[in-house]
């Protein structure tokens, strides 16, 4: 399906899509750069828009190890030690998946200085789409007004995406949220060091990950919402015992939709679940439970009835929804 390459320097020397027949990068992927960060104010929450100027890349390597070779995955890991700090990168990947998981754990010690790391792809495209809370952003690739010059970094939620009609590569993470695309070229900031008003900010250790999510189609047509989703809410092995049928307390069809939350009503019987449409479409979906509805009705976000259509049959509940639409339903079974 595909090949990843790691070089001596510990950045993917080459990403491979066997099925689609292209390359999925246009240089070295994962570099790390480290930039002088001394922002001109608000020293804890800007970056100077001429950060670039005075950066290099991370290029010594430590330790490249392989430390699975099994059927199902394989992992190599890389360290990295720079100044009084440590880096340490597993990459991971599945059998039958396109997806490289970045695994990186980083014990950091140095003030004044940003870390991010740089993804050139091989993918040429007038905008990036960047998710948001229960939507997306779209943003051009380049800079060529004052306007878009101010947005040399930006904010994302789980994904940042460049897609072509026929084909895109996406980068996923877990709890890392400012971003820059120029051109083809991918970048978001990992660790920072300023002084204040904290002077030991982002002191200490670090663990999260990204992945490198190549796909067919568009952003919705290749699944990245759901990418993003498996990255941050992985599934959970426990012991028990099967209940019911087995199939889960709901499913979906018509209509894809995003999770938003499933809670105990505030100050009534019932669940509340909060779904959303991820993609800019509308239309219909029904969700089958696994056990009987008594009611089903929509309530905002502080929980308080509006007006919505809503249909109860047997097991399943029927809702209408708008482009990037949150809902919001009170359930009683």
């Amino acid at each position: 399906m595909v090949r990843y390459t790691i070089g001596r320097d510990g950045a993917i020397a080459e990403g491979y899509d066997k099925a689609a027949g292209r390359s999925l990068l246009s240089d070295r992927g994962n570099q790390l750069w480290a930039y002088v960060d001394r922002p001109r104010a608000w020293d804890a929450w800007d970056i100077d828009e001429t950060y670039e100027d005075a950066g290099f890349e991370i290029k010594d390597v430590d330790a490249l190890d392989v430390i699975e070779e099994g059927p199902i995955r394989a992992a190599i890991r890389v360290t990295r030690s720079w100044r009084g700090s440590r880096f340490v990168q597993t990459y991971r990947l599945l059998s039958g998946s396109k997806q490289l998981d970045i695994a990186t754990d980083i014990d950091w010690h140095e003030r004044n200085v940003l870390i991010r790391a740089v993804f050139p792809t091989e993918v040429h495209a007038h905008e990036a789409t960047f998710e948001t809370i229960f939507g997306v952003q779209r943003r051009p690739t380049r800079r060529n007004t004052p306007w878009e010059r101010a947005r040399f970094e930006v904010s994302a939620h789980r994904f940042v995406d460049l897609s072509e009609p026929d084909y895109g590569v996406a980068l996923l993470n877990d709890g890392k949220y400012g971003y820059s695309v120029l051109g083809s070229t991918i970048g978001v900031s990992l660790v920072r060091g300023p002084l204040h008003p904290d002077p030991f900010a982002d002191e200490g250790e670090h663990h999260f990950s990204l992945a490198l999510y190549p796909h067919a189609g568009n952003w919705v047509e290749g699944g990245v919402v759901q990418a993003a989703q498996a990255l941050n809410a992985p599934l959970v092995v426990t012991s028990g015992s099967t209940v019911g049928s087995g199939n889960g307390f709901v499913r979906l069809s018509g209509l894809p939709l995003g999770f938003g939350a499933l809670k105990r009503a505030h100050d009534r019987e019932g669940v509340v679940l909060r779904v959303y449409e991820p993609h800019g479409s509308r239309g219909t979906s029904t969700l089958t439970f696994d056990r009987p509805v008594k009611n089903a009705s929509r309530v905002n976000l502080l929980e308080e009835d509006i007006d919505g259509d809503v249909t109860i049959e047997g097991n399943a509940v029927s809702i209408s929804l708008r482009p990037f639409e949150l809902v919001s339903l009170l359930l009683e079974f």
